[in-house]
């Protein structure tokens, strides 16, 4: 038996630090808070869950997958 989808909700929200050459997002799930993305310009993003793990992704949108997978593979 296959479980049904579930609708989720995923929104990514810019944060108060955000000025010119540094990026930092913020993702959420559902309401709930996932992890946060930084990127300095020229640098890769590095990515920090809620847990406090860090670790790196190439661009912006690679940072975001990786926070989906990881909050779906240990989360949901």
């Amino acid at each position: 038996m296959s479980k049904g989808n579930k609708k989720v909700q995923v929104e990514v929200k810019e944060t108060p630090n955000n000025r010119e050459g540094l990026t930092e997002l913020e993702l959420y799930v559902n309401g709930k808070k996932i992890g946060q993305l930084q990127q300095k310009e020229g640098q890769t993003v590095t990515i920090t869950t809620n847990s406090g793990t860090e670790s790196k992704a190439r661009s912006v949108d690679d940072g975001i997958n990786k926070l989906i997978m990881d909050y779906n593979l240990y989360q949901m």
